[in-house]
C-alpha cells in the first residue's frame, strides 16, 4: 500500500504547513504533492516555499498566487481580497532565487493509481498552450456543482482530478470525480488539513485528514504586514462585509 498526501493553498501559513507535513509524515506517505499557492497572505512565504522546495518527496505545482510573484504582479485579480500593498510586501520578502524555483513548477502531473489515472493542479486550465503572460487558469466557478466541474474540465484526460483555489473543501462525481482539496490553512478553524490517497495496483481511495496548529501566531504574524488585519479578517475569519 502507498500512500499520497495532497496538500493546497497554503498561501504562507507556516504554523499550518508544519503540522500538516508532520501529520502526513506520520501517515508515512510516501509522495507529498501541494496544488498550488504557496505564496501570499500569511506572514511566511519564504519559509513555506523553502522548506517545501527542500524535501526531495515534496511535488509543488504552480497556482495563480504563486504566478503573479514570478511575474511581479500585484494589482488586486477578480475575486481576490489580497490588497496590492500586502502583495507587493510579500514578494519584496522573496529573492530571486526562489522566484527561479517557481517559475520552473509545473501546472499538473499525473500519478496511475489502482490502474486509474489522477489528474493534480491547482485549477481547471484553460485550453491554450502555456503563456506567462496568459492567465492559465479557467474563470472559478464560485458555486461549485458536477455541472460546472464537466464543463471548465471537459478535456480533460483523467479518472479524477484533484484541485485547490478556491479553499473550500467539495466532492462531486460526474464525468470525473472532481475533488476541492481545500486550503490547507486558509480557514476559520485552527486545523490544518489536506487529503491521503491510498492506493495499490488494483485499487484506491482517498480520506481527508486534519490537525491543529497554533493560529494566534499566524494572526500575530499577518499584524505586523501592510493591511495584515483585513487579509486575516477575510481570509482566515471569513469576515466578508
Amino acid at each position: 500500500m502507498k500512500r499520497i498526501g495532497v496538500i493546497t493553498d497554503i498561501h504562507g501559513n507556516l504554523e499550518a504547513l508544519t503540522a500538516v507535513l508532520a501529520l502526513l509524515d506520520g501517515l508515512s506517505c510516501d509522495e507529498i504533492i501541494h496544488l498550488g499557492d504557496v505564496v501570499d497572505i500569511g506572514p511566511n512565504s519564504r519559509e513555506c516555499l523553502e522548506l517545501l522546495l527542500s524535501r526531495s518527496d515534496v511535488t509543488c505545482l504552480l497556482g495563480n498566487h504563486d504566478r503573479d510573484f514570478v511575474l511581479g504582479e500585484t494589482s488586486v485579480r477578480e475575486y481576490s481580497h489580497v490588497p496590492a500593498p500586502h502583495k507587493k510586501f510579500v514578494f519584496g520578502t522573496l529573492t530571486e532565487s526562489l522566484r527561479q524555483a517557481v517559475s520552473r513548477l509545473p501546472l499538473s502531473v499525473t500519478r496511475i493509481c489502482g490502474g486509474q489515472k489522477l489528474l493534480f493542479c491547482h485549477y481547471a486550465l484553460a485550453p491554450t498552450p502555456f503563456d506567462w503572460q496568459v492567465y492559465p487558469f479557467m474563470p472559478l466557478q464560485l458555486t461549485p456543482s458536477v455541472q460546472a466541474f464537466d464543463a471548465i474540465f471537459d478535456g480533460t484526460q483523467a479518472d479524477a482530478v484533484f484541485f485547490g483555489h478556491k479553499h473550500e473543501p467539495c466532492q462531486f462525481q460526474g464525468r470525473l470525480l472532481y475533488v476541492d482539496v481545500g486550503s490547507v490553512g486558509c480557514h476559520a478553524q485552527p486545523v490544518a488539513s489536506g487529503i491521503v490517497i491510498e492506493y495499490d495496483d488494483l485499487w484506491w481511495t482517498f480520506r481527508r485528514v486534519q490537525t491543529p496548529y497554533n493560529a494566534e501566531r499566524t494572526r500575530q504574524g499577518l499584524s505586523e504586514m501592510p493591511c495584515g488585519d483585513d487579509v486575516f479578517a477575510y481570509y482566515y475569519l471569513h469576515k466578508h462585509n
